[in-house]
C-alpha cells in the first residue's frame, strides 16, 4: 500500500506500507485499540490485514501462554534486577545497547522476535529462520547496520500482547492517552497502573524466559519517563541515561517520523500536527525523567553525554560498568572493541539547519533541559 501526500514544500512525497508492527497482535488487544480509535479510511486495508493475521495466529499464541504459563510464573527479579538504557529517542541509545549487548552475561530482546514475540516461544530455529528475509541491512531512518540478532525495544512486542503502551501513540498520533497514561502516567488511576506494571512484568518474564533468565539488559526510550514506576518494580534497577543536543534530537526525530513511523500510522495528520507531538512527548518526558530521577538509589545512575559516548565509545562503556559496579567488562572487552571497529566507517544522517522560529519553540518548551545539560 503507497501513501502520497505533500511535504512543507509542496513536492509529492510516497511512503510506502509493506508490514505492521501489529500483525501478530493478540486479538482481544487489536479489539481494544480499534474501540479506542476510528481508523482513517486509506489504513483500512491495512487493519484488515493486521485483523486477519492476527486471529490466523490465534491458535499459536494461545500454545505459547499455554506451554509456557508455569515457567514464566516462577520467574522473579530479587536478585538480578535489570540494567535499563534509557533517553529520548535519537540520543544514542542503539548504540550504546549493541556496544553492550555484546557482554555474554546478558539477556536481552532480539530484532527478529520483536515481530514475532507472540509466538517465538514455540520454536527459537524455526521463528529465528522465518524472520530472517524481511530485514534490511540497515535502518532507513540512520543507515545503523541491522541483524536479525542485534538487540531491539521492548515496547515493539509490548504494543502486540497490551493495549496499555505508550506507542500505541505512535500508530495512532490523534490520540494522546497512551502516551500521557503508560509513559508519563498522566490521568491514570491506581488499577490502571497496576495493570500497566502486571503487563511490562509479564513481557520482561517472557524475555528472559527466552534468555534462560539471564540479567536483562533493556534499551527503551519509553522507558524514560518511567523511572518512578520502574523503580517500584524493580527497587535495586540501573539506568543508564543518555542525552542530546535537542535541536539535533528534534530533527533526527522528525527524520525518524518522516521514515519509519509515519508507516505505521492508522491517522492522516499534518506534518505541523507531527511536530506539535515530537515537542509535547519531548518535553513531558524529559522533565518526567528530572522530576523522578532523584529516586535512583546512589551509584545505580549514570547519566552520559551524547557526544562522549560517539567519540569516545571504549572509555564511555568502560566507566558506566565502573560507575554502576557492573562486573564482567574483561570478558566483555574484546567483542566491545571489535563492534566498535566495524563501526568506525559510519557516516551520521546530515540534516538541514532548524529554522528561527523552531529554534525558539524548542528553547521555550526545553528550557529547562537545555539549561540542567549545558546545552544553552
Amino acid at each position: 500500500m503507497d501513501i502520497i501526500k505533500n511535504d512543507q514544500k509542496g513536492k509529492k512525497k510516497r511512503y510506502t506500507i509493506s508490514q505492521h508492527q501489529l500483525y501478530l497482535v493478540r486479538p482481544n488487544v487489536w479489539r481494544k485499540l480499534k474501540h479506542e480509535n476510528t481508523i482513517d479510511e486509506r489504513y483500512r486495508p491495512m487493519a484488515r490485514r493486521i485483523a486477519f493475521m492476527s486471529y490466523l495466529s490465534r491458535p499459536l499464541q494461545w500454545l505459547q501462554i499455554q506451554f509456557n504459563r508455569k515457567k514464566i510464573k516462577r520467574i522473579n527479579y530479587k536478585d538480578q534486577a535489570p540494567v535499563f538504557i534509557i533517553g529520548h529517542w535519537r540520543s544514542g541509545t542503539t548504540f550504546l545497547h549493541n556496544l553492550m549487548h555484546k557482554d555474554k552475561q546478558f539477556g536481552y530482546l532480539c530484532n527478529y522476535q520483536t515481530f514475532v514475540f507472540t509466538v517465538a516461544l514455540l520454536s527459537k530455529k524455526l521463528v529465528r529462520a522465518l524472520s530472517r528475509p524481511f530485514f534490511p541491512k540497515e535502518r532507513s531512518q540512520d543507515n545503523v547496520k541491522v541483524s536479525p540478532y542485534y538487540p531491539a525495544e521492548e515496547e515493539q512486542p509490548f504494543t502486540m500482547i497490551s493495549s496499555r503502551s505508550g506507542m500505541h501513540t505512535f500508530f495512532f498520533p490523534r490520540n494522546r492517552m497512551y502516551f500521557d497514561k503508560y509513559n508519563i502516567f498522566k490521568g491514570i488511576t491506581k488499577k490502571e497502573k497496576k495493570l500497566w506494571q502486571r503487563d511490562y512484568l509479564y513481557l520482561l518474564k517472557n524475555i528472559s524466559l527466552y534468555n534462560d533468565n539471564k540479567p536483562l539488559l533493556l534499551k527503551n526510550p519509553h522507558n524514560t519517563g518511567r523511572v518512578k514506576e520502574l523503580l517500584e518494580l524493580f527497587p535495586n534497577a540501573k539506568f543508564i541515561y543518555l542525552h542530546r543536543d535537542p535541536y539535533t534530537i528534534f530533527l533526527s526525530t522528525l527524520h525518524m517520523y518522516d521514515k519509519v513511523v509515519r508507516t505505521q500510522f492508522f491517522h492522516d495528520v499534518s506534518d505541523e500536527e507531527i511536530q506539535d507531538l515530537v515537542c509535547y512527548v519531548a518535553r513531558e518526558t524529559l522533565r518526567k525523567y528530572q522530576d523522578d530521577r532523584h529516586l535512583v538509589p546512589e551509584g545505580n545512575l549514570i547519566e552520559v553525554p551524547y557526544t562522549e559516548l560517539a567519540e569516545h565509545p571504549y572509555e564511555t562503556v568502560k566507566n558506566i560498568y565502573k560507575t554502576l559496579n557492573l562486573s564482567g567488562f574483561k570478558e566483555a572487552e574484546p567483542a566491545i572493541k571489535k563492534h566498535i571497529n566495524s563501526v568506525k566507517e559510519y557516516k551520521k544522517n546530515i540534516f538541514k539547519e532548524l529554522s528561527p522560529e523552531i529554534k525558539t519553540r524548542i528553547k521555550k518548551e526545553l528550557g529547562f533541559y537545555l539549561e540542567e545539560f549545558g546545552y544553552e
